[in-house]
């Protein structure tokens, strides 16, 4: 009668975890509205992607996102409707960066920026040593007028 009981518990602890894991599963990775919305670009003329504009074109279009969501649709169908919609101007291109869109304006620099940064001052400095190598070899290696 002890091994049926441990038997069964062993049962039950089998069907239990992965139901744990995929209810929790699920609710870890459902879709937010920013997930949405750093996708696409604002449709004001401010400077900024969906996700950080607060103004109130950029709130109507969220709450769009947050029932789109809700519906049960996935990122790409959404973005897909914004872009059907919208046209161009609702995704975030090189152009509209170009333009003065700026991507991810209140946050912190990603891995891109943070490579060009260190390779521009690597840059600088290279150049400011060389040119002062440069320098001080023209300085020292002129022949004496004797």
């Amino acid at each position: 009668m002890r091994q049926l009981s441990s038997c069964r518990s062993f049962l039950f602890y089998c069907w239990l975890v992965p139901v744990i894991y995929a209810v929790t599963l699920s609710s870890a990775s459902a879709l937010t509205v920013n997930e949405v919305a750093k996708d696409l670009a604002c449709p004001c003329e401010c400077p900024l992607i969906l996700e950080d504009c607060n103004m109130s074109c950029g709130l109507e279009w969220k709450n769009q996102v947050g029932e789109m969501i809700n519906k049960g649709m996935s990122k790409q169908q959404i973005v897909d409707y914004f872009i059907g919609k919208y046209g161009d101007d609702a995704r975030i291109t090189p152009m509209q960066r170009i333009h003065g869109k700026i991507y991810q304006y209140t946050r912190s620099f990603d891995t891109v920026d943070w490579v060009l940064l260190w390779t521009a001052l690597a840059v600088w400095a290279f150049l400011m040593f060389y040119g002062i190598y440069v320098g001080v070899k023209k300085r020292f290696n002129k022949p004496h007028d004797a």
